[in-house]
């Protein structure tokens, strides 16, 4: 998380990919660090556990929003 809310203090988007039993935490990580609207993409925790088809299959339809908070610049999240 910090790394990513210094990239995004040096004006370089990040995209932080977070499972969802860590999502809070990593929300309120990215508060603590003066970053609250940090961008993160919140994938289901069991990714690990399938094949790399089934994990593209889920990720897929996200590819526009990682694309759009990619090629945004900090001030417009």
């Amino acid at each position: 998380m910090l790394d990513a809310v210094h990239l995004e203090q040096q004006g370089t988007p990040s995209l932080t990919f977070v499972t969802e039993p860590f999502e809070q935490a990593a929300r309120t990580h990215a508060r603590l660090y003066g970053m609250g609207a940090l961008p993160l993409v919140i994938v289901p925790s069991d990714y690990l556990d399938r094949s790399d088809e089934a994990v593209a299959a889920k990720l897929t339809p996200m590819i526009d929003v990682i694309i759009d908070q990619l090629c945004a610049t900090a001030g417009d999240r």
